[in-house]
């Protein structure tokens, strides 16, 4: 779950591989819940790079900390354009890879007398795959994606056992030039997760001369986002994102969310884009 997930797409989507800028790497960086202890953290790195023949070919990487668990998704991912006129392209990607899964049950409390088998320490590599298609025109774009193929079990010894749950990603957005200076860009993400409640974020932009971004998120039943993304100079980006909850309940805590992104694009973007 991305504030800023429009920047870092290639992340859930291999499709995003070359889609942009002939060579892009971004760094993410995400501290939610950031005032409590052992609250998850992520970073998410992607490189990607045109080849030759409609061929991109990229990386990415997700490492994901909370409390006793550390797990690194790592993906090499690969895309292929088709071009369906002379301002729509079609994107198809895969990626192939898999997550290094740790978890350090002995830093857990147990209230038996016995041995519990919860407290050992699980370590393992659970392969998969993942496939997304990216419809992008000049002024829109709809992506669909499924970064992992396959549920599977992380331990298949305990009786309670975490999983790697198959995610859906359904998105999209479009652009609406006010005047020169102006340009309105409304998105939405739709997550769902195999056997959790949908997730749905609502996103608007305000873009002033393609240089710099300011925005604003609704997450169905969980939170609001305040967004800033700034072309500082060609070819480098730097965005911010500030979260904090929407629940009632919620709303007088200090439980907010910090989300940092760097992005460093090479070469001329995508003709559809232009």
């Amino acid at each position: 779950y991305y504030s800023l997930y429009q920047f870092n797409m290639q992340v859930i989507n291999p499709a995003y591989a070359g889609a942009e800028v002939p060579t892009m790497f971004s760094v993410l960086n995400r501290n939610q819940w950031a005032t409590i202890d052992n609250a998850p953290k992520t970073t998410a790195l992607a490189y990607s790079s045109y080849l030759k023949n409609n061929v991109s070919l990229g990386l990415s990487v997700v490492s994901d900390k909370v409390f006793v668990e550390q797990q690194t998704y790592a993906y090499v991912d690969f895309s292929y354009k088709l071009t369906m006129d002379d301002k729509t392209d079609l994107f198809l990607g895969i990626k192939a890879g898999g997550n290094f899964y740790f978890a350090d049950g002995t830093k857990l409390n147990s209230n038996g007398i016995g041995v519990d088998p919860a407290q050992s320490v699980l370590n393992k590599f659970n392969p998969n795959v993942g496939a997304g298609v990216l419809l992008k025109g000049q002024k829109y774009w709809i992506s669909l994606s499924v970064p992992r193929l396959f549920e599977i079990n992380r331990e298949k010894d305990l009786a309670i056992g975490a999983k790697d749950r198959i995610h859906t990603y359904l998105g999209g957005g479009f652009d609406i030039r006010l005047n020169d200076i102006f340009t309105l860009q409304p998105s939405l993400m739709l997550r769902k997760v195999k056997g959790l409640p949908s997730s749905t974020d609502f996103t608007g932009f305000i873009n002033v001369k393609d240089r710099i971004r300011f925005g604003a998120s609704y997450r169905t039943k969980a939170s609001l986002s305040l967004m800033t993304f700034i072309n500082v100079f060609n070819g480098f980006d730097i965005g911010y994102a500030f979260e904090t909850p929407s629940e009632q309940k919620l709303l007088g805590t200090s439980i907010k969310t910090h989300e940092l992104i760097l992005r460093i694009r090479l070469g001329q973007e995508t003709e559809a884009t232009n």
